[in-house]
This record gives C-alpha cells, structure tokens and sequence, in this order.
C-alpha cells in the first residue's frame, strides 16, 4: 500500500495531512489476487499516479535494468560519443555472459543499432555488456555512472551493479524510479523511443523477435521492456496510447509471464476508465525522500518457472515460514548443496531452519535456507551480505508459490555447532 509520511505542526495542517490521505486512498484501485509485490500507473503527460501500491518497495529489476542501459547509449548517440553505425568489439565478458543473447563471439564486433536493439527485443545480456563496455570502460564503471545517473533524474532508492540485470543483490529499483526512467525515456529522446516498439530485427543473418509479448497485445502498447530471473520475479514496464491519453505502468514481482501481463492489463484498462482525481497526488508527492517513508530491504520472488525443488541434508526446521537464497547460482545440484552447507556451517548463529535446492528451467541449481522467522532472515541475509556472500530474502507467499508440499520432504539432521565469534 502506498504510504505517505510527513511531519505537522498545526491543527490545520493535520487536517490537509488526512485530506491528502483520504485523496491518496481514492486512488488506489483494488487489484483481487495480485500476485506482485509493487505496481504503480501514471499519466505520462501530467505525472498525476493513477494507482499504486508499494511504489517505494526495493525489488530486483532483472532486464529492466536495460532501460537505463539503453538510455546511457542515447544519450552518448546526442553527445556525439557514440554513432549507431560503429562497430562495437565483443569482449571475452560480454561473450561469456549467461541468459538471453545473441550468441556474440569474442573477438567479433556489433553495430551499436544492432546492440541497442539486442538489449531492447531479444533482451540480449551479451549485447548490453557490449554498450557498458563501450561507454564505461567497463561493466561496473558504467554501473556507477548509472546509478550517478539515476540519482540526477530522481531515482532515490535505485542502485546498479550491472548493465543487464542478471541478479545482484546489491542491484534494486523501485516501481516509482523505473516509472521515472520510462517517463525520461519518452521525454529525452522522442525520436529513440521507438526503439522499444520495435518487434524484431536480423542480426548477421539471425532474425531476433521481441520477448515482450504485452506489445502485441494490448491495444495501444508502444513499449516499453520486461525483465525476469528467478529472484526477480517477472516484472514489466509499459506504455500505452489510446485517444491521445499516455500511460506508463510498472509491475515488479509477478510469478509468471500470462500473470505480469494480465496485471498490466487490468491496471491500465482501470486507469483508462476511471476520471482524474480532483486534486492529483503525482510522482513527486510519493518521493519517499519527501515524505521519509521507510527504507526496508529488497525481498527476492521465487517464481514457478525456477521451481522443481529437491531435498538434500539440511539443518532442523525452525518454526517460521521465511527463507533466505544464499550462495549464487550453480550447474549442478552437487555444487549448490556444498556452497550452501559451507555457509551454513560458518553462519549458524543466523542461518537456521532447512536447505533445499531448486532447478530452474535453465538447469541452474539455488541453494535456499527455509523455515526462518521474517527477523532471523532479514538478519542473515544483512550477516552473510557483510561477509560478502550472496544473500536474498524470501516471503513465504513468494515460497509458496513456488513449493509444492510434496516436493519438499526434508531430511533432518543434528544441528551444526555454533562457529566462533569470527563468524546476490
């Protein structure tokens, strides 16, 4: 829900604060069985919000993090540093990069048009390395300027680790700044921004076609990009026009693609048939930095699609219902069960509960500490992120949607001594 906290210092202004409540309160449009954990819906002309729940909330950005990406690359093709025609060379990194892509070979080149059309259609990772690369030197030197950029244009509660958004858990947007860097988008570079209508291209021979299947289906929708990992969730960002009205709309957090569609749907199609408020809340009335609303921690989605869970040896159950994804990302379960142990070991003042691993669709293996209180697996994650270990909290509703009861038969087993005080 979207909350709004300000300091009063007289009678009158305590009545305009529950004036200004009431008013947020009209705007929020009731959404039965939503799954995702964050939405907002803007008037793209006027900023005026439309609806919005948890606005603020941290989540992972997965691919929407090439919005920014992409917007870095116009901004270098207006200043003259960058031209869409040049060949961009194919680093050992960026070829080496998992996930979508488009199949680049180290040592070979890119036009920029073409990597600027990777990163948008086929959300193509290797191709969004390529652009950092280029612009920043490097990866994480382009991050920074990123995040620096983000910060000038009002993302307050945004931090980029990467250019393609593969999990991080240092890497986190909010639905308010990713609407903010859509909305930048459409009013800085007018005559790039059909980049993101764009549905497909041919690169050395390969047609790639756009993974953003809400573009052709609703009518109206121009862009804008999505974005999925298994920490993520599925989220998406979009823009519509009918009769001359825009609209920008961000889902973070959904548990499958249909269902991040389908949200947007719904919001947008409510936003479409409902009257402007009287007096309109816009982006800048919910900028938590104004209205100093709480600063709480990212918290990952675990989506069916990464969802075939197997049992291997853990720690006895504690009785609560948070979990916590430790350790990364590994090619086999043998591999995601040792690092996962190894930190169970050296954590267990922290680290309760018991261990499974998922499988993804990719066959990539995730270690998961389950059976924690929401406390205990907020302190873990801040522990073992200290230690500079891979952490990411889970809810138990995100669990759920991921576990079947039959899948997750945990063997018990002795606890594991408590480590010395030395103990994304």
């Amino acid at each position: 829900m979207l909350r709004v906290c300000v300091r009063v210092s007289s009678a009158g202004a305590l009545a305009a604060l529950i004036l200004f409540g009431a008013l947020v309160s009209s705007l929020l449009f009731s959404s039965p069985a939503a799954a995702y954990r964050a939405s907002l819906v803007v008037d793209a002309d006027s900023g005026v919000v439309l609806h919005a729940e948890q606005p603020n909330l941290r989540s992972f950005p997965a691919s929407t993090t090439k919005m920014m990406t992409v917007y870095m690359a116009f901004d270098a093709l207006r200043a003259g540093r960058l031209k869409l025609d040049e060949e961009l060379p194919v680093s050992v990194r960026a070829a080496s990069q998992t996930g979508q892509s488009l199949r680049l070979r180290q040592g070979s080149t890119i036009r920029a048009r073409d990597a600027i059309l990777g990163a948008i259609i086929e959300s193509a990772n290797d191709a969004a390395v390529v652009l950092a690369e280029r612009l920043g030197g490097t990866e994480s030197d382009f991050a920074e300027a990123m995040t620096a950029k983000a910060r000038s244009l009002g993302m307050n509660r945004t931090e980029f680790r990467n250019a393609s958004g593969l999990n991080h858990p240092e890497q986190v947007v909010t639905a308010r700044d990713l609407t903010i860097l859509a909305l930048a988008l459409l009013r800085n570079f007018p005559d790039q921004y059909g980049y993101f209508s764009t549905r497909s291209f041919v690169h050395r021979g390969s047609t790639f076609n756009s993974v953003n299947g809400f573009l052709a289906n609703y009518r109206g929708a121009d862009g804008i990009k999505t974005g999925f990992t298994c920490a993520a969730g599925y989220n998406l960002v979009a823009s519509a026009v009918r009769d001359g009205r825009r609209l920008v709309a961000v889902v973070l957090g959904e548990l499958s693609r249909g269902d991040r569609a389908d949200s947007i749907a719904r919001l947008m199609d409510q936003a479409y048939a409902k009257p402007d408020p009287k007096i309109p809340v816009t982006l800048r009335d919910i900028d938590p930095v104004r209205t100093r609303e709480p600063d709480e921690p990212a918290a990952g989605v675990i989506s069916p699609a990464c969802a075939s869970i197997v049992s291997v040896p853990g720690m006895p159950r504690a009785q609560g219902g948070w979990s916590v994804e430790i350790a990364g990302t590994f090619n086999t379960k043998a591999k995601a069960a040792d690092a996962g142990r190894k930190l169970m070991r050296n954590h267990a003042a922290v680290l309760g509960g018991a261990m499974l691993t998922t499988i993804e669709r990719r066959k990539k293996h995730r270690p998961i500490v389950v059976g924690l209180e929401e406390e205990q697996a907020t302190a873990a994650c801040k522990r073992l992120r200290q230690a500079k270990a891979y952490c990411v909290v889970v809810s138990p509703k995100n669990l759920r949607a991921a576990v079947t009861p039959a899948s997750a038969k945990v063997r018990k087993s002795p606890p594991a001594k408590s480590p010395s005080a030395k103990s994304k």
